[in-house]
């Protein structure tokens, strides 16, 4: 047992040393084209690189002055986001959905049976002026003090304004389903 352990030591030792070029197939493949041969030119060789300095040379001096480390480390904390970008965005859209309304609500009025449902609404809707009119000032009135309250609570202007977004959502996809059914007919 001692021996084919001796062996098999001594052959894990000597297959390594051996050439691992001999071992390698080597294979040239040559394919016929009817390209033209090329004619490249290579540019002159590169100059020789200077010799590298020694390390035993003193080329750098030793840095003459010590940094001190302060007994405290900073302390370094992200900026707070306010989220203000985010509102902004959710004010644009609460701005196109009321004018997305305007206009679904003016296209529901063409179709006989369809009328405003919204009852401080109703007598507005019957001049487009009017409406227009009516509909840019609440929308106007709405963006400035959603963004006055975002001043003194985030958190309620958010609410305020997702609710209010939820709510003419619900506004637009129903106009749109009843012009949708007033077509159908």
């Amino acid at each position: 047992m001692k021996k084919i352990v001796s062996v098999f030591a001594l052959m894990s030792c000597l297959i390594p040393a051996g050439s691992l070029a001999a071992s390698e197939a080597v294979w040239e493949v040559h394919v016929t084209s009817d390209l033209p041969t090329a004619t490249f030119i290579l540019p002159d060789p590169l100059p020789k690189p200077e010799p590298l300095l020694s390390l035993s040379e003193d080329v750098f001096a030793p840095p003459a002055l010590r940094l001190s480390i302060p007994p405290g480390l900073p302390a370094f904390r992200p900026p707070v986001r306010s989220g203000k970008a985010l509102f902004d965005a959710n004010l644009v859209l609460m701005v196109g959905l009321n004018i997305a309304d305007y206009i679904s609500t003016r296209e529901a009025l063409k179709y006989p049976g369809l009328g405003e449902t919204n009852p401080l609404m109703k007598p507005f809707v019957k001049s487009p002026l009017a409406f227009a009119a009516i509909k840019a000032g609440t929308t106007a009135l709405t963006y400035w003090s959603m963004k006055s309250i975002f001043k003194r609570n985030k958190t309620v202007a958010w609410v305020m304004t997702t609710a209010s977004n939820v709510l003419l959502s619900y506004v637009v996809a129903n106009n749109v389903r009843l012009i949708q059914g007033a077509r159908a007919r």
